[in-house]
């Protein structure tokens, strides 16, 4: 770290050098640019006669926009201590700004500093001479990094115009783009429930419980969901399929960021939702509190009249009995047509989950093998495989080797046809579903949340329609048309 050195009047000093590099950007992760410095800095650093000198780093972080750079933090800390030469590769490396170099030069007049420099020779900060030099090399660095910002921003814009996909992989999205099903599934849950009433906590909570990973776990995320992640995802135009851009802001604003035009990639939700979340998002007044929760099958049934969603709402209240709930086809003085259906709610969601229970526990086969048919089908004859092997093996009919050779492929098979299911309507409970097992799936229906179990229903049925009932007459299972998705 240090050698001995005389000054210009032969006397003796105590020579402290330290190495620091810094590369703007790097696209790879591999920190190839710093390592190239870096050989290049010790070849430097050994040519004035010093050895093991403490090398700091700032790998893809810009010294122009203004962010923290621990390593050149560290580095100044350093020369407290007393350090007295800093090779660098270039003293561009170094600062960028003048500000960083004009604190830095009042750092000096307290501890004398020396830079060295692979490309561009050294000079010294304690003389005039070494102080003109630099103040020149930084108000062209700090006007080279200005204009290239101006270039690179003029140049996103366009592309973000064009509608272009930037950067890299993220939630939902594969690099360029590409859809990811089952990622893109759990997005259009979230948006269910946000929009339904959820808070960002809510949901936060209902992904760690699910255990649904988040895309990455940097910045200390630990493989977990926060109400911010949360956030972020929602009120991104790219899950809409539209191109946002906003050049001079690294964290995104609650509203989220200015929206230019549609984007070149498939989206997951309307924008007329994203829309809607980013104005939930937006409002400082909007509801801390948990809201009441979302019925089973409103929106879901639909009038047999005029094709409107049912609502639920309470009944008159009778003497001496609770409040009894019903669905309801709300009336509108602009359309004559709508209002005046309704059915009891207890007896239809009884009768429906009914129906999607028998469907989950005996599921009919398809032509379409990519329908949800198919797929609970297939699942079933999966878990049967698994069973029979099981049977096979206390049988001692089959070797341990084949036993686990088989059951390692059926699982396999498992998993990937559960997430084909859950890709193809967004009903992520579905994947611990127990196709096939009647008495388990009744357990496993009254565990899951009313977002999860509506989730289930639109994926199993396309239309719930609710005909005219005839007045007097009780609860009537003829009223009620169910097409399934095939």
């Amino acid at each position: 770290m240090f050698t001995l050195d005389k000054d210009a009047s032969g006397v003796t000093i105590v020579v402290q050098a330290a190495i620091y590099l810094r590369i703007s950007q790097d696209r790879t992760g591999l920190r190839a640019g710093v390592q190239r410095q870096e050989a290049d800095c010790l070849a430097l650093a050994a040519r004035l006669g010093v050895e093991d000198a403490p090398v700091f780093v700032d790998n893809d972080i810009s010294a122009f926009d203004g962010r923290d750079r621990p390593g050149y933090q560290a580095l100044i800390n350093a020369v407290r201590r007393g350090v007295t030469h800093i090779v660098v590769w270039h003293v561009d490396r170094l600062y960028r700004r003048p500000r960083e170099l004009e604190d830095l030069l009042d750092l000096v007049e307290q501890y004398p500093v020396r830079i060295e420099a692979v490309r561009g020779g050294g000079f010294d900060l304690n003389t005039t001479e070494g102080r003109l030099m630099a103040r020149q090399l930084v108000a062209i660095a700090a006007y080279e990094s200005g204009h290239k910002s101006d270039r690179v921003k003029r140049a996103n814009r366009r592309l973000a115009q064009q509608g272009r996909w930037h950067g890299p992989a993220r939630y939902g999205y594969g690099p360029g783009g590409v859809l990811i099903p089952e990622q893109a599934a759990v997005i259009r849950q979230m948006a269910d429930r946000f929009l339904a009433g959820e808070s960002l906590r809510s949901i936060a909570m209902w992904l760690n419980h699910s255990k649904i990973p988040p895309l990455g776990t940097k910045n200390g995320t630990s493989g977990l969901w926060y109400p911010y992640t949360v956030r972020s995802v929602l009120a991104s135009a790219r899950i809409s399929g539209q191109r946002a851009y906003s050049p001079d802001t690294h964290t995104d604003p609650a509203g989220g960021r200015e929206i230019l035009g549609p984007g070149e990639w498939d989206p997951i939700i309307t924008p007329g939702e994203t829309a809607r979340i980013r104005e939930i998002l937006a409002d400082p007044g909007r509801r801390r509190t948990q809201p009441a929760r979302p019925s089973l099958l409103g929106g879901i049934a639909r009038c047999g009249k005029c094709g409107a969603g049912l609502t639920i709402a309470g009944h008159s209240r009778t003497t001496g009995r609770t409040l009894r709930l019903r669905y309801t086809c709300q009336r509108d003085p602009s359309r004559p047509q709508r209002g005046g259906l309704s059915i009891d709610a207890t007896h239809l969601e009884d009768y429906v989950t009914g129906r999607v229970l028998h469907r989950l526990a005996h599921p009919r086969a398809s032509s379409d093998t990519a329908s949800p048919s198919a797929l609970l089908a297939q699942v079933t004859m999966i878990n049967e495989r698994i069973h029979q092997l099981d049977q096979d093996r206390r049988a001692r009919l089959i070797a341990t080797s084949e036993y686990r050779a088989g059951l390692g492929a059926a699982e396999e098979a498992l998993a990937e046809t559960s997430r084909q299911l859950v890709a193809t309507g967004g009903a992520i409970a579905l994947h611990a579903a127990p196709i096939g097992d009647p008495v388990a799936l009744q357990s496993w229906w009254q565990a899951l949340d009313t977002t999860d179990r509506r989730a289930v229903i639109t994926t199993l049925i396309s239309t719930l329609r609710i005909s005219p009932g005839k007045p007097g007459r009780s609860f009537d299972p003829s009223r009620i048309r169910i097409t399934y998705r095939r």
